[in-house]
């Protein structure tokens, strides 16, 4: 699937070859075939289990056998992906841009989970020194992100749920030890992007936290011939084509507020609720029994009771969701900050998990798309099942069928100047290049 124009050529090509090295051959064959233009890049997404199928390297040593070396690559794990050809929670899939009138650059910082803002600089640094003196007037980031990992904490082991029973300060210290020293623990993206608008303030972005097939134990990123963990890469594009981006999550606010009167420093571990134990205060506010207690029942039920809030401080959203991530004895460890004391509990339904879609849609400027990069929640398509084909068929009417793909993350984030940043989980996120100004 490709749409060409006399400046720029954008195709989408996938696989459900099985075997890592074959899976990448595969995509490799397509790709060549769509290097049309000087500048190209490649945005490259996949499963999990490549890593057991001959490995995540073997994959990237596919393609980069049949591709020329010079062509950049960004990518990483995801839960899954629909593209024109339909949705999979298998394979891998590629996004080919490739034109003579735009500028291309990839950024790489690493350890995200123990220092964000370093890591954002280090990526910044790559990307200014590329494009810095394009002549052309719009710009646009994808940050690809590490997602958040379930910590090993000793000798519990990995657990969502961590029922009461060591000293809360003990339970504390070693979460935080394990956030640090292991970085596994809280993604921190916010902090990422956050720092990422500071740095670009007049570039397009959209982003999204790689991540395994469910259980939160692990996720990669791809750049170019190099599988990595914990890290940022980045890629920046000058054009002079239009770039549309938005977010939508349609979330329904309750009727359920309280106040946060105890967190931690860093804003993503809830404490107290109403000046109680946070986790006794929640499950009588919503009216839940401890039964719910367990990781399957617990898990399928949270997803779609988050806890809306402001999450960036120059977001706009003041309700954006925050999924619970972690029971760590009675505190709730949120996959995001959560600023503020004042809070709520958000809901959502099917229709508006599609409506999320519409609303995105809803005001776009453009006639005449060239292709789109979309990051949407994991839990949108483990909720909508084989429904999810509905999301895929709405995106491909309004690009009129012109390339694009969905990535299903664990975190997701668009930023332009006149919006400003929207951070959140449970949310649908777009970025439309369109035609040149």
């Amino acid at each position: 699937m490709s749409s060409v124009n006399s400046e720029m050529k954008a195709s989408v090509c996938m696989t459900r070859e099985w075997d890592a090295y074959k899976a990448g051959v595969d995509l490799a064959k397509d790709i060549v075939e769509n290097l049309a233009f000087k500048s190209n890049v490649i945005l490259l997404f996949s499963t999990i289990h490549y890593q057991d199928n001959g490995g995540l390297q073997s994959l990237l040593d596919g393609v980069y056998s049949i591709i020329p070396e010079e062509i950049p690559l960004i990518g990483g794990t995801v839960r899954g992906f629909s593209n024109n050809y339909g949705c999979y929670v298998r394979g891998a899939t590629a996004l080919v841009v490739s034109s003579d009138k735009m500028d291309i650059a990839l950024g790489i910082g690493h350890n995200t989970k123990r220092n964000p803002k370093k890591a954002a600089q280090k990526s910044a640094d790559m990307l200014q020194e590329k494009l810095s003196k394009s002549p052309y007037k719009n710009g646009f980031l994808l940050n690809v992100i590490a997602g958040a990992e379930i910590p090993n904490i000793p000798p519990i082991g990995r657990q969502k749920i961590i029922e009461p029973g060591a000293a809360p300060k003990a339970l504390m210290k070693l979460f935080s030890v394990s956030q640090k020293t292991l970085q596994m623990g809280s993604a921190r993206d916010e902090d990422v992007v956050e720092e990422m608008v500071s740095l670009f303030p007049d570039f397009s972005m959209i982003g999204g936290a790689t991540l395994d097939d469910g259980p939160g134990f692990k996720s990669y990123q791809f750049h170019n011939k190099n599988v990595l963990k914990n890290s940022l890469i980045t890629l920046g594009i000058k054009t002079d084509f239009n770039i549309f981006v938005k977010s939508t999550h349609n979330m329904k606010k309750t009727d359920i507020t309280f106040e946060v009167t105890k967190m931690s420093s860093d804003r993503r571990i809830i404490h107290e609720i109403n000046g109680k134990p946070a986790l006794d205060e929640l499950l009588r506010l919503l009216q839940w029994p401890k039964e719910i207690l367990n990781e399957e029942t617990w898990l399928k039920t949270t997803f779609y009771f988050p806890i809306g809030g402001k999450c960036c401080s120059n977001s706009s959203d003041e309700n954006v969701p925050h999924v619970i991530g972690i029971i760590l004895g009675k505190s709730l460890v949120l996959t995001c900050k959560l600023q503020g004391a004042h809070a709520s509990i958000l809901t959502i339904d099917g229709k508006r998990l599609f409506d999320a879609v519409d609303e995105n849609f809803s005001t776009i400027p453009f006639k005449t798309p060239e292709f789109g990069i979309i990051s949407s929640c994991t839990t949108r398509l483990e909720t909508l099942g084989n429904k999810i084909y509905h999301v895929k068929d709405q995106v491909q009417h309004v690009l009129q069928n012109q390339p694009f793909i969905i990535f299903y993350v664990g975190g997701e984030s668009t930023y332009s100047p006149e919006n400003g940043l929207d951070y959140a989980n449970m949310s649908f996120n777009t970025a439309i290049f369109w035609e040149k100004q």
